[in-house]
């Protein structure tokens, strides 16, 4: 009886195909070894650089500052400087004062110009130290400034109206300032200016201000 072509070879037939396989095999390896280098198989290339890690999207960076592991906790800043606020009655501007480090003088001059003129003047520094200083003895972070320079087209105008100014003005020289603090009475303000002795230191109680120059030491009353 005669096997079906699908049953398994004979043992000889199997023989015959592995003799086969080994000269294939024998052949190519003659074939390749006699290749230039450059030709050969070469190893295999190392595996590329891993991809640089992008920055993190806002929501993770908000979520890592919410971890635990937290490092210490930065330097608390410096103290903010104290300032005193000086408020212009006429012109209705405000100049921040820094008590350790006071404005250029060409800020002070246009803060305190004539106000009728418009035009400003070289105030004496002095002046601006007095308020300074008087609003630290009396813990007021306001000043209020009712004149300062004078112009003297402005200051002749008042007197021709029958105001309380000198003929020829300290205000007209830059050289005076009339001001007041918020809650502080004006015979206590005035008492502390005659102590100081710069000049000449004037009370005006039903204006409520107190006049400061740089002239001779003198005292007066006014309204």
């Amino acid at each position: 009886m005669s096997r079906g072509t699908g049953g398994p070879r004979a043992p000889s037939a199997v023989s015959a195909v592995a003799a086969a396989w080994l000269t294939t095999v024998a052949a190519v390896a003659a074939i390749t070894a006699s290749w230039p280098a450059s030709a050969r198989a070469q190893p295999a290339a190392p595996l590329a650089q891993p991809i640089a890690t992008q920055p993190l999207a806002k929501k993770d960076r908000a979520a890592q500052a919410k971890s635990t592991q937290h490092g210490p906790p930065p330097v608390p800043g410096r103290k903010p400087a104290k300032l005193i606020n000086v408020y212009n009655f006429w012109t209705k501007e405000w100049l921040a004062i820094d008590v350790a480090t006071p404005p250029a003088r060409g800020t002070i001059d246009r803060f305190l110009r004539d106000h009728f003129t418009n035009r400003p003047t070289g105030m004496e520094p002095r002046l601006v130290a007095m308020i300074i200083a008087a609003a630290t003895r009396f813990r007021s972070d306001v000043v209020h400034v009712v004149s300062g320079f004078r112009h003297p087209k402005y200051n002749l105008i008042l007197r021709k109206k029958g105001r309380q100014v000198a003929r020829d003005s300290h205000h007209s020289h830059g050289t005076a300032i009339d001001f007041f603090l918020p809650g502080v009475p004006t015979a206590t303000l005035e008492a502390w200016a005659r102590a100081q002795r710069l000049g000449g230191v004037g009370l005006y109680p039903q204006s409520g201000f107190v006049h400061m120059d740089t002239g001779p030491i003198r005292t007066w009353s006014g309204e």
